[in-house]
């Protein structure tokens, strides 16, 4: 994936997460927590089953997000690992 800019890397993730046949459920509407990235139309969402999302995370996980979260996997923010957060078991959430 392109490290060029943070619009750029996510255009790429949306790009993989469709070939991979997850779906996009949220880019920079709904509803999230106050100062999330989707406002800033820096993050999206993708759904699909555990194994495509569990794969999906692996790979993103690659590319330096500034937020990664998957429950039954993990989450990391701003290159870090911080563990499941919550509220992130039915969706990956990515964020540049």
């Amino acid at each position: 994936l392109s490290r060029a800019s943070g619009g750029s890397q996510l255009g790429d993730a949306m790009g993989r997460a469709r070939e991979m046949g997850l779906r996009i459920t949220s880019t920079s509407g709904g509803r999230h927590a106050p100062g999330s990235y989707h406002y800033r139309g820096r993050a999206f969402d993708a759904a699909g089953s555990r194994s495509q999302m569990s794969r999906f995370y692996r790979e993103m996980a690659g590319t330096n997000p500034t937020e990664l979260f998957y429950d039954p996997v993990g989450g990391i923010k701003h290159g870090r690992n911080i563990g499941a957060i919550g509220g992130h078991s039915d969706h990956v959430h990515i964020a540049y």
